[in-house]
């Protein structure tokens, strides 16, 4: 036991309390791996989320995810009720985000237009990519770091790069987008494409769920 700090009149209880938090220096763990997010072991992840306020988190995200999330969380806490924390927040779920805030369109104040492209499934095992989960993830997401004031409307969408296979034919414009209702699936999955014709020469493929 090292030298005691304690004054010359402590109890026998405050002796004790030292005697056994003197052995937690033994436990072998890394504090500052396990406060940073990119090194934390992977089942303390929601702790860490939880230490830095993280206000949206799925057990059901990619592990890049989120520590990609809690790694800008700092950053996204700083800059709340503005667009950066809004682009953030959104790029660290995969999502690339086009924001026109109401005096960009002339529309009315204090509102703005969001379209988020999601690049991936935010659930790998997800049989589609766009669905009413995602919807509302993303939604309260955007909800808990916007300006309380703002008003705005939202739509999702995915887009992929580079040519791929479709069951079904296509024309060669540079983009083809699908609009679907808000409670709809899109089974459209990158990953599950079956073998077809080819889209040749088309930059992305976006499939777009309108929502207001």
């Amino acid at each position: 036991m090292s030298k005691s700090l304690l004054p010359f009149n402590t109890t026998q209880q405050e002796k004790n309390i030292e005697t056994v938090l003197e052995r937690t220096n033994d436990i072998p763990v890394l504090i500052h791996r396990v406060w940073d997010p990119r090194q934390c072991p992977v089942n303390l992840l929601p702790w860490l989320a939880w230490a830095l306020s993280i206000d949206t988190w799925d057990s059901e995200w990619p592990e890049t995810t989120k520590r990609n999330l809690i790694a800008e969380s700092i950053r996204i806490h700083r800059t709340k009720g503005t667009v950066s924390a809004i682009e953030r927040v959104l790029s660290a779920l995969g999502v690339d985000a086009e924001l026109t805030e109401w005096f960009e369109n002339n529309g009315a104040p204090h509102t703005f237009q969001l379209l988020a492209w999601v690049n991936a499934n935010l659930v790998p095992d997800a049989d589609v990519i766009l669905s009413p989960v995602l919807y509302r993830t993303l939604k309260q997401s955007i909800d808990d770091v916007k300006p309380i004031r703002s008003h705005y409307e939202f739509q999702v969408g995915a887009a992929f790069g580079g040519d791929m296979g479709m069951v079904c034919s296509a024309t060669s414009s540079s983009t083809t987008r699908v609009k679907a209702e808000p409670e709809s699936d899109i089974g459209f999955n990158v990953s599950a494409i079956a073998p077809g014709a080819q889209i040749m020469g088309m930059t992305t493929i976006r499939i777009s769920m309108a929502i207001s």
